[in-house]
Order: structure tokens, then sequence, then C-alpha cells
């Protein structure tokens, strides 16, 4: 008889945590899907990477840390499964991630700006340049803001992706959605 009660009692538990934890993953899913979807709360993501991640005037990049180039290196790494390296911009021709794949090199470019000074074909001559130079099968250039229409036109000639300050906000909130889906798999409850 008191087995039979322990029983039923440990069931009882089990059913109500498997509720709650469905409960917590559904506010959990609402809210990602709300953050992904909602363009006012994409923008204050947006304006606040760039504040976050932005050098004060005068600061020089090799003085200071190099934390937007590793932001960007590892939404990368997140997305596109490859193994990132945040190198020393100076010392690597304007380069700031090396991205290794399985489909070879991608070199990278990370630029903090806001929309009042769109990114222009610059940085991406540069990932252009080093892409021959190196045998990198691809490149690309993030900002936390925009690019001009040249900067855009000029990338799609070269075969480089742009990332602006909107679709970086979205591959962050995609990465850490995927990261939950990994933990939840990995989870002895589920």
């Amino acid at each position: 008889m008191i087995i039979s009660i322990l029983i039923v009692t440990n069931v009882c538990w089990l059913l109500l945590y498997l509720r709650q934890k469905g409960m917590l993953m559904h506010y959990r899913s609402s809210a990602i899907d709300t953050l992904t979807t909602h363009d006012e709360m994409k923008e204050t993501l947006k304006i606040g990477l760039y504040h976050r991640y932005k050098k004060e005037q005068g600061e020089d990049k090799d003085d200071g840390s190099l934390e937007f180039e590793a932001f960007v290196a590892e939404m990368m790494e997140a997305v596109r499964g490859g193994r990132t390296y945040v190198t020393r911009a100076s010392r690597n021709y304007g380069i700031d991630i090396e991205e290794h794949t399985d489909h070879g090199l991608y070199l990278g470019l990370a630029v903090c700006a806001d929309d009042r000074n769109p990114v222009d074909y610059g940085p991406i001559a540069v990932v252009h340049s080093q892409m021959v130079k190196r045998g990198a099968v691809g490149g690309y250039v993030a900002t936390t803001g925009e690019f001009t229409a040249g900067a855009y036109q000029y990338a799609d000639e070269l075969n480089i992706e742009l990332y602006n300050g909107d679709r970086l906000v979205e591959l962050w909130v995609g990465s850490e959605e995927s990261e939950e889906e990994e933990l939840t798999e990995l989870s002895p409850a589920t």
C-alpha cells in the first residue's frame, strides 16, 4: 500500500514538473518569437550593440580590446559552424576574423558604426584583397549599422556577404535560440 502511494506521488510530481517545464519552454519560445519579429525590439538591440562596442574618438583598435570583433566571430561560429580566430587588424592587413570551415578559409571584418555613417565599399575591398592574397573561399563584413547602396553592389559582384545591424541582431537572437535547443536536447528530462 505504501509503495503504491509513493509511486502515485512520484508520478504526480513528475507530471507537475513536466507541465511546468513545458510552460517555461513555451514562455521562452514566445519571448524569442516576439524578440525576432518585433522591429522596435530589433532596433533597440541594434542601437545597444553599437553603444556597447563603439570605440571612443581617439581610441586605437590595438590599444583597446577587440570585443566587437569577438562578438561577430562568436556569431559566425554559432551560425556557420566553423572555428574562428580574432586577429589584430594592424598585423593582418585589416582582417579581424579568420574562420576555418569544412569548405575552407573565410575572412571577416567587423565595423562598429551607426546608421548615420553607413559603411562604404572600403572594408569590402580590404576583405576581397586579402581573400585573393590568402586563397580564401569567402569573406564577409559585419556592422552594427548599415551599408551604402554602392557597398551592397560591390560586395555582390565579389561574392562577399554583408551583415548589417538588423541581420546581426537576427543572428544573435537565432544563435541564442540554437543554444537553448541544444541544451534542451542534452537535458536528461527531455
